[in-house]
């Protein structure tokens, strides 16, 4: 056996961490062996390229190894006798008998390598490497795990072996407790807390995937510490970003980090309740305090108390309510409608909100007073274009959920995958979803092709925006060289940013003064396209 290569790459680490991050969702779930296992072998073909995974597991006679679950392994090749491996037999047997890992970096130059499983792709002559790791129980072996690898091998085995003593480790624990099960052993419990344990890494990423912040881009990472950062305190955050960015998540996480946990989390959409009733579910009532008022209403703020309020969408509340709800964040008390004396209250505010706040402040819409009370640490979510390495695996995670949900084993074409990592995604991880959700909805077959996913797109690309508002920030990616300029109000087509224009938005911001509100007003745009647009041509902000 050659020895496995050295130095994995940055990338390759990264992957790593996704792909046990999903593993550990997985098994987070109700036990299903058959589907945890089936979609541990998916992640590993989709994600790593360790293609037709299949783990080995001696017959009821214990005389021979049989295929129990695999991936990418055609019918018809499991029934052509290469079903089953005896002990004595090729790579495989031999990691059976000695607990060993098994590398065969080219199967065409091993002679102890058997090719009855290898599913080579059509009229491919590339080499192929195969991997096989041990499922150990105490020490012993009791399967294994194999899966093959094309292609010249540029990333160094020893990442995937490492990957794979991992996900053989998860596999073991999952075949063990579906015998319990079938045993109705009162073990299950002790024995399912190990198992979510059992995909745990020293350093993994950040303590954000516990929350189901997915990804690990740099612009993401930054959020996350700044998050994690001031959690502890009881400072105002105001989460900034586009619709769809996640900031529900991010709030929870933020709960979840401070000494408030075990107390109330209290989540109220300030644009998703009418202004006449918004009052009152903010603040609470009296019973006979207003027409309709039957009985005495606890409001959001009392109901957080001890815990933390989320208010989304801060920008969208009425100018009269504003001025209420600093009274509350100056005094902690809450004068609920028709009562007669304050309620003490204690509680965690952050907000979250889509819009440009100075701007909105700037044209009367926001209380200036409040603005400083609840922006002490503002906090931006990059949107889903601008970490674009987390596309991938946030596909996959939903794909596993929508496959879990409604019974599927459906999974994506690298291409597939590949165009959505081309797209600009203006409606960011939701619109993502929206879209994963409908192809495997849609899907006729177990493989979601690329015309399905550009075809979805396509269709997206059509929806408008009311007359006289603005979508979100437009971007040079599309999915096809032949995006046409956009017009206004239009969601999903992109305007080229382009090197000429950097003289016109420089001149603008040196006319305000470094004011991007005013100089987005100069030269006919929103804040964040003027945003990207320095970004994007690496200017620098006048200073004021």
């Amino acid at each position: 056996m050659n020895k496995t290569q050295q130095g994995a790459p940055p990338e390759t680490l990264r992957l790593q961490l996704s792909v046990l991050q999903e593993i550990a969702k997985l098994l987070d779930r109700p036990l299903d062996p058959p589907h945890t296992v089936r979609g541990i072998l998916r992640l590993l073909s989709q994600m790593l390229g360790l293609n037709c995974g299949r783990v080995l597991a001696p017959n009821k006679e214990g005389q021979v190894l049989e295929v129990r679950y695999s991936y990418g392994l055609t019918h018809a090749r499991l029934r052509k006798g290469a079903f089953s491996v005896g002990y004595d037999e090729g790579v495989t047997g031999f990691v059976m008998r000695t607990g060993s890992t098994g590398l065969v970096p080219d199967i065409d130059r091993e002679p102890l390598y058997l090719q009855r499983i290898t599913e080579r792709p059509d009229d491919d002559a590339s080499r192929i490497a195969f991997i096989a790791v041990p499922i150990l129980e105490s020490g012993r072996p009791v399967g294994v795990l194999s899966v093959q690898k094309e292609g010249g091998h540029e990333t160094p085995f020893e990442a995937d072996i490492t990957t794979l003593k991992v996900a053989a480790s998860a596999i073991g624990q999952v075949m063990r407790i579906g015998e319990f099960i079938r045993q109705e052993t009162k073990h299950l419990l002790s024995e399912n807390q190990s198992l979510r344990n059992s995909v745990t890494m020293e350093g993994m990423l950040q303590k954000s995937l516990a929350h189901g912040i997915i990804g690990s881009t740099e612009a993401l990472l930054d959020a996350v510490k700044q998050c994690i950062q001031v959690a502890p305190s009881d400072a105002p955050v105001m989460l900034l970003g586009e619709s769809g960015t996640g900031k529900e998540k991010f709030a929870r996480m933020i709960h979840q980090q401070t000494d408030r946990s075990e107390r109330p989390f209290i989540c109220i959409n300030c644009a998703a309740i009418p202004p006449d009733l918004l009052e009152s579910e903010l603040f609470g009532h009296e019973k006979g305090s207003f027409t309709g008022a039957s009985g005495r209403k606890k409001g959001k703020v009392q109901q957080a108390d001890g815990g933390t309020l989320f208010l989304d969408e801060i920008g969208d509340m009425p100018l009269q309510l504003q001025s209420k709800l600093l009274r509350v964040l100056q005094e902690h008390q809450v004068d609920p409608i028709g009562a007669s004396r304050p309620i003490p209250v204690n509680f965690r505010l952050i907000t979250a909100t889509h819009e440009d706040m100075q701007e909105h402040v700037n044209a009367g819409g926001f209380r200036l007073d409040l603005f400083y009370r609840i922006n002490v640490v503002p906090v931006y979510l990059p949107p889903l274009r601008a970490r674009r390495g987390d596309i991938r695996p946030l596909a996959l995670h939903f794909l596993n959920e929508l496959n879990h949900r409604y019974q599927r084993n459906i999974a994506l074409h690298p291409e597939a995958l590949s165009a959505m990592e081309r797209y600009g995604w203006p409606g960011n991880i939701r619109q993502l979803q929206n879209v994963i959700e409908r192809a495997v909805l849609m899907a006729e077959s177990d493989l979601i092709q690329q015309s399905q996913i550009q075809q979805i797109l396509t269709e997206q690309a059509s929806v408008r925006l009311p007359q006289g508002t603005t979508g979100p920030l437009q971007t040079a990616d599309a999915l096809s060289d032949k995006s046409a300029p956009n017009t206004m109000g239009e969601v999903g087509r992109y305007q080229w940013v382009r090197q000429e224009d950097a003289e016109r938005i420089l001149d603008a911001l040196y006319r305000c003064g470094g004011n991007q509100s005013c100089a987005a007003r100069m030269l006919n745009l929103s804040v964040r396209q003027l945003r990207y647009r320095v970004e994007k041509l690496g200017l620098e902000v006048p200073r004021r």
